[in-house]
């Protein structure tokens, strides 16, 4: 898992509440039995014309775009910060929504409301994935908001060692906003840690564990 300590991109802007699993990377393509291959999938049945979403067997076949979904506005093509509507991730606990939004190129994504930005279970996932949901409130959420519907739009940096979110906008002053996140879920995004790795970092100790544990413990070959 990449590190995450200082990051600089582009916001872009969806505002919509309630965002559900599904709605961000449909139920059909659950079918499909890799990790990988879901960026071209986020929000298949918005983000294409209907009934011309890539197949589920085929994530990188060529597919006619819904000019009017937002996320396809050419100003949002280099976007790799999304800015997102209140209780977004919502519904099923399905983790290939987060392998969509981290596959289509975001590194984190911002919510308004603490507390209330994400849905707990797409919160979770993220963090277990290198994908870093921030919620902001209200007000700090709705100037980022403001700057990105602006003709030119907006950059953010996001100083996960301090948790700060620093707006620049294109044209007017910058503007500095804090946000919180469990400490050790702080920690193991800035040392690019998954859980599997982070309890890898004990394996001596496990190892010696195992090797003292009584016979009744240990699994014998079948």
């Amino acid at each position: 898992m990449e590190p995450f300590v200082s990051y600089k991109g582009r916001i872009a802007l969806l505002d919509w509440s309630d965002v559900n699993t599904d709605l961000i990377i449909p139920a059909r393509y659950l079918k499909r039995i890799e990790r990988t291959g879901y960026g071209p999938l986020l929000f298949a049945d918005k983000r294409y014309v209907t009934g011309q979403a890539p197949p589920v067997d085929d994530p990188e076949a060529p597919a006619a775009p819904n000019p009017e979904f937002p996320l396809n506005d050419p100003s949002n093509k280099d976007a790799t910060i999304l800015v997102v509507g209140r209780n977004f991730g919502c519904g099923s606990s399905r983790e290939h929504a987060v392998w969509a939004v981290a596959q289509a190129g975001y590194r984190a994504v911002i919510a308004p409301g603490k507390g209330e930005g994400f849905a707990d279970i797409f919160e979770g996932n993220s963090l277990n994935n290198g994908l870093l949901p921030i919620e902001l409130n209200d007000a700090d959420w709705e100037k980022i908001a403001e700057a990105a519907r602006a003709q030119d739009g907006a950059e953010v940096t996001i100083d996960l060692r301090n948790l700060s979110v620093i707006l620049h906008p294109a044209n007017g002053a910058e503007s500095r906003f804090t946000f919180d996140i469990p400490e050790s879920d702080r920690e193991r995004l800035l040392k690019g840690l998954d859980a599997i790795a982070e309890t890898l970092l004990n394996e001596e100790a496990i190892s010696d564990h195992e090797r003292k544990a009584p016979a009744w413990l240990t699994p014998q070959p079948a």
